[in-house]
């Protein structure tokens, strides 16, 4: 059954872990990969926690990757060079993402448990191929002892009985000494395939003293060796272990084990969702358009922002009320004493100021290029500036009030699947004013919008949320923005539409509707009282 709150939805928590991470994650499709500039992850909206674990343990390990790695670094064709230095780069750049995010250490530790329940994890047999043990003992026994996934002892040791038999002692010895220094000896990922190298040329040198000591060693008796009978069933010798490392190819290892978690998160096309977490975009900015907008829209954000401020002040003004003990009697009510009431004592109390979050969705759709008409049938303009402006003044009131915490985004961006990221909770609106410069294209996903705006909201420290949402009310998808509404205020965020020039309480329990921004000040007004003080 699908999580009906955001709280723990898929697309929010990826998206939270992204943020945190620093990096960008995008939510779509049925495959999850990465570019070297962000990571995607598939469509899943299920609440399958295994699922969910392979997705955070997938998401900590690329970002590691996005944070840490040089994407510039070429290894050449030898492929058990690459896959070596792959897996000794894993363990830096995890080693690290734990000392800057501690709790990947138990992420990443539950996804290889995890993976070697599911066998995605096993240890090297005697019949593998030489370039397959080496690289699984440097692999798990470099996880096992640098970044505590002590379930994979067991299969280190299998492993290493494995890597004795193939190499010559000497290797095995010197190959324990040269990983001693991961992590601490490597600083990049050019550290790390320069000890892939020593690491190759070192087995190339005990490979060939073995050799050459084997070679020194006095041959059998030639005429005890004629007596035996040909055997045409003996098998052909192996080739030279350096030959078989240089010769290795993909199908010779072991798979890499974020590729099969990779493949574990892919989905089938019935499991896709059709409506994703969109990116959040820097929109084109145009200062000077947006500085002539600011200066328009100052003079009814002055008198909104009189307006809410009065309203604050007079509800959080401090009020003297009487009490039955204190420290401090009001003489005036001495005579409620004889009639046995005891409340002579002053006190105050204070009504807290508002602790709100406020995120605006704009829609810019191409409906918005709409005309807006009076009761007379005489155009009033189009739905986009009333929004720009409307949303402008708006919270450039909020914005002057202590404790109130407004961001605001447009939708659609400029690609499918994005959204404009035109403030972000924080931010001042001075700021910013070079990107409220836009114009009406494209369709309404409102949908997706509320997505990204939700997740805003839920990194908001403060107490109330409200994601207010300024459109001309033709979704998309109106069930699925119903639902996802829904699934808001089942979070604790209240949900306010306003219709630019129509009724849009179809969709919103709370709504007023615009038609030309003079109206914004008087039809805020009572909303604002709801929006900012606390019950």
């Amino acid at each position: 059954m699908k999580n009906k709150t955001l709280h723990k939805a898929f697309p929010i928590v990826a998206a939270a872990i992204g943020n945190r991470f620093g990096i960008k994650v995008c939510i779509g499709g049925d495959q999850a990969y990465t570019d070297g500039k962000s990571i995607q992850l598939p469509a899943y909206e299920g609440d399958d926690p295994d699922y969910q674990e392979y997705a955070w343990g997938l998401l900590a390990h690329e970002a590691a990757h996005l944070r840490y790695s040089d994407f510039e670094l070429r290894y050449g064709d030898w492929v058990l060079r690459r896959r070596l230095c792959g897996a000794i780069e894993d363990v830096r750049i995890e080693h690290k993402l734990a000392k800057d995010f501690p709790g990947t250490r138990l992420t990443l530790r539950t996804v290889v448990e995890k993976m070697i329940a599911k066998g995605g994890f096993s240890a090297s047999r005697m019949d593998d191929h030489p370039a397959n043990i080496l690289y699984g003992y440097v692999l798990k026994s470099l996880r096992a002892r640098v970044l505590g996934q002590t379930a994979l002892l067991p299969l280190v040791e299998q492993t290493e009985m494995a890597l004795a038999d193939k190499f010559p002692k000497g290797a095995v010895i010197r190959l324990k000494g040269l990983l001693s220094e991961v992590p601490e000896g490597l600083k990049s990922e050019s550290d790390c395939l320069i000890l892939t190298d020593r690491i190759l040329t070192m087995i190339q040198q005990e490979v060939e003293q073995e050799k050459q000591k084997q070679q020194s060693e006095p041959e059998p008796d030639s005429a005890s060796a004629a007596d035996k009978p040909a055997d045409d069933t003996t098998p052909p010798e192996p080739p030279p272990v350096q030959e078989s490392l240089f010769n290795a190819g993909e199908g010779d290892i072991d798979r890499d084990v974020f590729e099969t978690i990779k493949a574990a998160l892919a989905l089938e096309q019935h499991q896709v969702s059709e409506h994703v977490m969109p990116v959040g975009e820097e929109p084109f900015v145009d200062e000077q358009a947006g500085l002539k907008l600011l200066r328009k829209v100052q003079g009814e954000s002055v008198k909104i922002r009189a307006a809410l401020h009065g309203l604050v002040q007079a509800h959080s003004l401090q009020r003297t009320q009487l009490r039955s003990r204190g420290r401090r009697v009001d003489g005036r009510r001495l005579h409620r004493l004889i009639q046995g009431d005891a409340k002579v004592f002053q006190g105050s109390t204070v009504k807290a100021v508002p602790s709100t979050a406020i995120h605006v969705l704009l829609d810019k759709s191409k409906s918005m290029g709409c005309q807006i008409m009076d009761s007379q049938g005489i155009s009033l303009g189009t739905r986009m500036p009333i929004a720009l402006e409307a949303t402008l003044a708006l919270t450039l009131a909020f914005e002057s009030l202590t404790g109130v915490n407004p961001g605001i985004t447009a939708f659609p961006g400029g690609d499918v699947g994005t959204v404009y990221r035109l403030l972000d909770h924080g931010q001042r609106v001075k700021q910013r004013v070079g990107g409220f410069w836009l114009s009406p294209s494209g369709n309404t996903p409102m949908t997706e919008a509320i997505w990204f705006g939700a997740e805003a909201l839920l990194r908001c420290r403060e107490l109330r949320k409200v994601l207010l949402v300024m459109t001309d009310g033709q979704p998309n998808d109106e069930a699925s923005t119903l639902e996802i509404l829904q699934r808001c205020r089942d979070s604790g965020i209240e949900t306010v539409g306003v219709g630019l020039g129509l009724d849009v309480s179809h969709l919103f329990p709370v709504t007023i509707t615009i038609n030309e921004l003079q109206e914004l000040r008087t039809q805020l007004f009572e909303l604002s009282k709801a929006l900012l003080l606390a019950a």
